[in-house]
């Protein structure tokens, strides 16, 4: 090939985009991630939900049944009640919201970016205000009940172990979070 022939292709080239986007790939992408924020969401919503009234049940059971129990524990059965109702709550109201969303590339996006936020503020929710005050509570109970101090201590490495792990999973769902705000981004600023 001559040098003029390679100067025609060069031209020719830089007059067309480098790169294409092929939309129905983008489009599969978008959905699969929108489907695993809602996978994630369901998973978490029922843990809530199941831990919640476990944990009330077995205190009811072991602190009102079998044994008197103290204001710290009625406290405690109010709160994993609490909680219950409104991972049920949340479950029903993100549900509803799943239903206006238009089926398209950005429609989807929005969709799943909604997920995400709704993930990301849950876990920041039960990060910083429930396990907190279920510590706090349960720790009281427990140094008010004549259990032994051994218990206390497990409970308290038992909090910091859930704590870390709350932590690392919150940090996943704000970087999921962020990824799909960057990508709507993008792509409201290549459509204007």
């Amino acid at each position: 090939m001559q040098f003029n022939d390679l100067q025609k292709i060069w031209d020719s080239q830089n007059n067309k985009p480098m790169y294409v986007i092929r939309e129905e790939v983008l489009h599969q992408k978008i959905i699969a991630k929108g489907r695993k924020a809602g996978r994630t969401a369901n998973i978490t919503e029922w843990i809530l939900i199941l831990t919640g009234s476990t944990a009330a049940g077995i205190l009811i059971y072991f602190d009102f049944i079998k044994d008197e129990g103290n204001t710290f524990s009625f406290i405690s059965v109010v709160l994993f009640s609490l909680i219950t109702v409104y991972g049920l709550i949340n479950r029903f109201l993100r549900k509803n919201k799943a239903e206006g969303f238009v089926r398209s590339v950005l429609g989807d996006l929005e969709h799943a970016l909604s997920v995400s936020e709704y993930q990301v503020s849950l876990s920041k929710g039960m990060l910083y205000g429930f396990w907190p005050a279920v510590f706090f509570i349960s720790l009281l109970s427990l140094i008010m009940s004549d259990k032994p101090i051994w218990y206390s201590i497990i409970f308290g490495l038992l909090f910091i172990a859930v704590s870390f792990l709350s932590r690392w999973e919150h940090r996943c769902y704000v970087h999921r979070r962020n990824e799909l705000a960057a990508l709507k981004k993008k792509l409201t600023e290549e459509t204007l």
